[in-house]
């Protein structure tokens, strides 16, 4: 018989984990079912037995037929600080990328169950505390909670402290056994989603009842020496008696292979899982690897596959966007894709319509694009029965189809339609544009319902119309002094904020920005280059589209008309150049920057964009791969761009960094 580092016998907590499972079987079938297989005194002998036991090897699991029930209620659950943060793990779905992590070195290779993460400490041998995961930092005590799962050692024959983290799962067999009994509009969705809401209840006897089981899968503090790999310090804890999540040790590469055999080892065990995770086995190392203020670096998340669901395609809705454009909008029954409910998903033009051969009650496959929006990936029907509308869903107007490249779309012709108005106005007066505070969508409808505002000018026409507005639901004097300073203000803008405001097909606020650079922040020359026929290609990041879009935009009456009713209201600032000399201009010349969160000494944010800038660099409002700085102060933030950044090998620097750098 062997036995581990703490010389307890492996066959004995082995024997104890199954002698518990057994008398549970017999006490279910006593209670539930009104049938026994066993005498009472045998079952007597064998409960005797296990208590013996777990006195002599201090190891009493948490359904445990020995331990008296007694269930517990609180008012709430309270908070608990994290001493070492839950962070969560980096992930991808690229095996080259995850073999290139790698790096040849020795990993565990394991199962990612898909549950909630908990946090179990120790003192002296009992269980003293559980809690969630919460934000990393601050979680909540469900300790009365996680003294019902059902695999969990509430005491352990070692005495020092010990905290580890693990995953409170609900088994796919257990999650359809509960789900069975429930009618149809009361079902749960998934068993990540039970499992949480019932770690998080308040009476303990309901999460009793839901067979929540705890996998672990790190020591995070221990107040003894342990060894210096991950697999011998999974060994010492299942000689505590903790079940260790399924996961392999290898020393090559991870190959297709390994990942369907962990898949199939998780189909078997009814575990749910979203993923694989690989850990350095060597904690010497892992520990040299350090961490960002996301996730740590010794482990990466593997996700193989984009989640999918199928449904039914019950309709499509047309929306109208502010240059007319009619997108069609597939709307089905709602599914569960990384634990979002998702009900529609825009189909973007005509042209991926045909491609689908698009239906009303087709079978479709849904998906998350980067696990972000939400798009139909196949049509399993394909009964292509849907009929392009003639006319605008909005308007009534006159719809027609068009293909200015290789996608047909559909378009409003009509030059007043009202959803076309609402959404140029909407992006005139955004906070990119002429950044006009107090003009909401809502109010905006309202104002052009009552026909307030029919071209740009109106708005600042609105002063003639204070005794109407003020009346109005949600406006008081207050309100509509502000609303008019903020108008007032607006008055005086940036060239590349109002080219921005004025909507012009496919130029956004980068490409404003280069315009308003190139032509020295002068309306004037703007307009004599578009009256020229300037070739905007010369331009950086501009093709044969933008130009044709300025220049088609420029030229057509009802803009020239809005251009001329404007000229008079709107003054465009000047910018002045800044000097910078050549040691400053190159650090920043030609790179890619994007800058997100705020700023000690550049407020408002701007400042900061157009230092960069000034520097010759070119500010973006996302990470990609052609990013080359971001620049944070919010070092722990787990931020799609902090995340992106980490992903990419973007360089991330902080404010303090950016100073230095152009000192």
């Amino acid at each position: 018989m062997s036995k581990n580092k703490d010389g307890m016998v492996d066959e004995v907590i082995s024997y104890i984990c199954n002698l518990t499972k057994e008398l549970n079987e017999y006490r279910d079938e006593y209670y539930n079912h009104n049938k026994s297989s066993v005498s009472d005194k045998e079952y007597d002998l064998k409960f005797d037995e296990l208590k013996g036991l777990e006195e002599k090897y201090e190891l009493v699991l948490s359904n445990s037929p020995t331990q008296e029930v007694g269930y517990t209620v609180i008012s709430k659950l309270k908070k608990v600080e994290h001493p070492i943060p839950l962070k969560s793990l980096d992930k991808t779905k690229d095996i080259n990328e995850l073999t290139k992590w790698q790096k040849d070195k020795e990993i565990i290779f394991m199962l990612k169950a898909d549950g909630l993460t908990i946090e179990l400490l120790y003192e002296g041998g009992n269980l003293v505390q559980a809690s969630t995961r919460g934000d990393s930092k601050i979680g909540e005590d469900t300790t009365h909670n996680a003294k019902t799962f059902k695999n969990i050692p509430l005491k352990i024959s070692f005495k020092g402290t010990l905290r580890i983290a693990g995953e409170a799962i609900i088994h796919k067999d257990d999650f359809e056994k509960i789900n069975s009994k429930l009618l149809e509009d009361k079902k749960y969705k998934t068993p990540r989603n039970l499992a949480a809401g019932s770690v998080r209840q308040l009476d303990s006897s309901v999460c009793a009842e839901r067979y929540i089981c705890f996998y672990t899968f790190n020591i995070l503090e221990c107040s003894k020496k342990l060894e210096n790999t991950k697999s011998e310090n999974f060994i010492w804890l299942e000689g505590l008696g903790f079940e260790v999540i399924d996961c392999i040790w290898m020393n090559c590469n991870i190959t297709n292979s390994k990942i369907d055999w962990l898949k199939e080892i998780a189909q078997n065990k009814n575990i749910p899982i979203d993923g694989l995770v690989a850990s350095f086995d060597n904690i010497e190392y892992s520990d040299s690897l350090g961490e960002t203020s996301h996730h740590p670096l010794h482990s990466l998340a593997f996700k193989m596959e984009d989640e999918t669901a199928d449904t039914i395609l019950t309709s499509i809705e047309w929306s109208v966007g502010r240059t007319g454009v009619i997108t069609p909008v597939a709307i089905f029954g709602t599914v569960l894709l990384d634990n979002t409910e998702v009900s529609r998903a825009s189909l973007h033009n005509l042209s991926i319509m045909e491609e689908l051969e698009i239906g009303i009650l087709d079978m479709v496959s849904i998906h998350k694009a980067n696990q972000i929006i939400p798009q139909i990936q196949e049509n399993h029907t394909r009964s292509n029965n849907v009929e392009i509308p003639e006319n605008c869903p909005e308007c009534g107007g006159i719809a027609i189809i068009d293909q200015p490249g290789n996608s047909k779309i559909l378009y409003c012709t009509n030059p007043n339609c009202t959803a076309k108005l609402l959404g140029r106005f909407e992006h005139f007066v955004s906070k990119a544009g002429m950044n006009i505070d107090g003009l909401s969508s809502a109010t905006l409808e309202k104002f052009i319902n009552v026909g307030f505002l029919k071209t740009f000018d109106d708005i600042y026409k609105l002063g003639k119309y204070e005794n109407a507005i003020t009346k109005m639901d949600g406006f008081g004097i207050k309100s509509y002094d502000k609303l008019i300073k903020a108008i007032d203000k607006s008055k005086n803008v940036k060239l590349d904020k109002y080219i921005y405001a004025l909507g012009i097909p496919n130029v956004g606020r980068s490409a404003s920005k280069t315009i308003s650079k190139y032509f020295d922040s002068s309306w004037d020359k703007f307009e004599d280059a578009c009256l020229a026929g300037f070739d905007f290609t010369v331009l950086e990041d501009f093709g044969q589209t933008m130009h044709d879009n300025i220049i088609d935009w420029y030229n057509n009456t009802g803009e020239q008309k809005m251009l001329f009713s404007l000229f008079n209201i709107v003054s465009i600032i000047k910018e002045e150049k800044k000097e910078v000399s050549v040691v400053k201009e190159t650090i920043f010349k030609n790179k890619v920057v994007c800058v997100t969160g705020s700023f000690e000494n550049y407020k408002p944010r701007k400042l900061l964009e157009e230092v960069i800038e000034s520097l010759g660099g070119k500010v973006t409002g996302s990470v990609s791969a052609k990013t080359d700085f971001l620049i944070t102060n919010d070092t722990d933030s787990g931020t799609k761009k902090n995340q992106a950044a980490q992903k990419f090998g973007v360089n991330i620097i902080n404010e303090k960094d950016f100073n230095n750098m152009i000192k």
